[in-house]
């Protein structure tokens, strides 16, 4: 049942159109300078609805923030959406559907989505604003700091 959900999810995220970063300064991406090569979306036919005030007071958050060099590698296990800000804070998400509040990222960061191929995840300021969305798998550097929760797909 589990794996129908999945497969589910995958299917309609895999039905979105993509286009690149491209936000007044307020949540950016590096990229190489070709369309759609690094994943991150934020165009009008990518933009989600802004998060309830409901999702954001009931939002998980982590119960310890995990830290790592800011100079380590960001590893991410198969199936997680993963990120880490440049003071070395990361998470490690996976379950769909769940509002997760980040925790403390600052600077630019890595970001990795390695779950499921077309899956989508999705990340929100502060006040539940949607910023932009990264499909699977991809990877790539992101400003952190505006961006306060995530919903892995």
């Amino acid at each position: 049942m589990a794996r129908r959900k999945l497969a589910a999810a995958l299917f309609a995220a895999a039905a979105i159109a993509t286009s690149t970063i491209g936000i007044n300064g307020t949540a950016a991406a590096h990229t190489d300078g070709t369309t759609g090569a690094t994943g991150i979306l934020s165009s009008e036919a990518a933009r989600q609805p802004s998060l309830t005030a409901d999702q954001m007071a009931n939002a998980v958050a982590p119960k310890t923030a995990r830290s790592a060099s800011a100079a380590a590698s960001l590893n991410c296990a198969y199936y997680y959406v993963c990120g880490m800000g440049a003071n070395g804070n990361r998470f490690d998400y996976t379950t769909c559907g769940t509002t997760y509040t980040l925790p403390n990222l600052v600077g630019w960061g890595s970001l990795h989505n390695n779950q499921t191929p077309g899956t989508r995840a999705h990340f929100y300021d502060v006040n539940g604003a949607w910023m932009f969305s990264i499909d699977a798998p991809n990877k790539n550097d992101v400003y952190w700091t505006p961006v306060w929760y995530v919903i892995a797909c």
